[in-house]
């Protein structure tokens, strides 16, 4: 399984902000995670409109996880990020009968129920752990 690069720094800004408990500025959220402020923009904007974080103004604002963090899935942040797990054997497959269809069928649906099953919470305890 290989995860986009949107959804990998999608997962760390989430992960950042669960970890600070409140609202972090934009600039230093970008200087936490190594991203450009306008590629953060753009992540920002994506997690904000599917109901993920939620953006403040002025000169203690920033961003803030929108629910907490036992409450979001890292399903959800991947969604959001427009990753997809769907597995196929092959991009020219189109027979219905293919023997490998079932496998995968269960191979995404078993990636998808793990990723809904693990919170960002769960993320920050593992990370808390190490």
């Amino acid at each position: 399984m290989k995860l986009s690069t949107r959804s990998r720094y999608g997962l760390r800004v989430c992960f950042l902000l669960g970890v600070a408990g409140g609202t972090v500025s934009l600039t230093k959220l970008s200087e936490q995670s190594e991203l450009s402020l306008k590629y953060l923009e753009q992540l920002m904007i994506k997690l904000r409109k599917a109901g993920i974080v939620d953006s403040a103004r002025g000169m203690s604002g920033g961003y803030s996880l929108s629910k907490p963090a036992s409450e979001i899935s890292v399903g959800d942040i991947l969604d959001a990020m427009d990753d997809n797990f769907e597995y196929h054997c092959n991009s020219t497959c189109r027979d219905d009968y293919c023997p490998n269809k079932r496998i995968f069928k269960k191979l995404s649906d078993s990636i998808h129920d793990v990723l809904q099953q693990t919170s960002l919470q769960n993320m920050i305890d593992d990370y808390k752990c190490v």
